[in-house]
């Protein structure tokens, strides 16, 4: 008996997939998982063919790698961004863009304040000194009362509400910037909607949550930055390139920035980054959308999308403007 259709995942960073393989074996749906040294092999023998392709972040799926696709229905990204898939180039050939939208909101704000709490408390600068056989209190700086901590939310999509509704517990002032959401939202979550430069001015932690665009990249670059008040910190947990890594390390080593949080990075894994190397920052390895259940719902969110494109249905968000 054959198979239903073909689904190509395109993973580079071995991540787990056994769901979803469990998912496809019970609708009879074949697959494959490729590496970049398997891909142009791979791609020949069974992509050309395929029904839907999942592809992890790190594989770039462009519009001359599309064009090669002889009967791809959908393309599912492996999470929440979609910056690695040329969307025109699959809308033009009629093809749906899905990303999992809703997998990891609560991890990712989990992460943020996890972040957000160890740099504003200074908890590495203290374990450091500690473990050096300095025990002061005192000298480790600039450390100030939350209640009197303002905080900036660049972004105010679903992950940045939930990062408000759990900062309002420690009664921080929350300013937030964006343009695309209703001023009603705002009040809802206690937040103060301000223009850029306001969230820029008046920060005294600044965590941003918008996706990786033409128009968000470098939106963080040097002049940006230095609106920041002194001693300001940065957390990033949405995409390395809305900030210019230079600027951001320039600003930390002069301490106009006291403190970066950072989970994404322009090159991951980084290669020679400035920011890596610095006491002032807490790096993690792209991992604040991590949680088993969370790997788990992205599996099985991402299979069933699969499968409805494969039986002709229209599958769920959809990115690239095909609905």
């Amino acid at each position: 008996m054959g198979y239903d259709g073909k689904v190509w995942i395109l993973d580079d960073e071995g991540l787990a997939h056994d769901k979803e393989f469990e998912i496809y074996e019970k609708n009879n749906i074949e697959y494959r998982l490729t590496t970049r040294a398997s891909f142009k092999k791979d791609l020949q023998a069974f992509g050309r063919k395929t029904d839907a392709i999942v592809a992890q972040v790190g594989f770039q799926v462009s519009a001359p790698f599309i064009r090669k696709l002889n009967n791809c229905k959908v393309i599912c990204t492996f999470g929440m961004g979609f910056n690695h898939v040329d969307l025109n180039a699959a809308k033009e050939r009629n093809i749906y863009v899905c990303n999992v939208p809703d997998y990891c909101a609560e991890e990712v704000s989990d992460h943020t304040l996890a972040l957000s709490l160890t740099l504003l408390r200074r908890l590495f600068a203290y374990n450091k000194k500690v473990k050096s056989g300095v025990w002061d209190p005192t000298d480790t700086e600039p450390i100030h009362r939350l209640s009197e901590t303002v905080v900036g939310l660049l972004g105010f999509g679903q992950i940045a509400r939930l990062v408000a509704h759990k900062f309002n517990a420690f009664g921080v002032k929350l300013i937030a910037y964006d343009k695309f959401v209703d001023e009603n939202v705002f009040k809802q979550y206690e937040v103060t909607s301000v223009s850029l430069d306001e969230l820029l001015e008046q920060s005294h932690l600044l965590s941003l949550h918008v996706p990786l665009t033409e128009e968000t990249r470098h939106l963080l670059d040097e002049e940006k930055l230095r609106k920041l008040p002194k001693g300001a910190i940065i957390i990033n947990t949405c995409r390395g390139g809305v900030v210019d890594e230079n600027a951001l390390a320039k600003l930390l080593k002069a301490k106009h920035l006291s403190g970066g949080g950072i989970d994404v990075l322009e090159e991951e894994p980084p290669q020679d980054n400035e920011l890596v190397q610095l006491e002032e920052t807490i790096i993690t390895p792209h991992a604040a959308y991590y949680s088993m259940e969370a790997e788990e719902q992205m599996q099985i969110e991402t299979a069933m999308n699969v499968v409805r494109s494969i039986r002709n249905e229209k599958p769920k968000n959809i990115v690239n403007g095909l609905d």
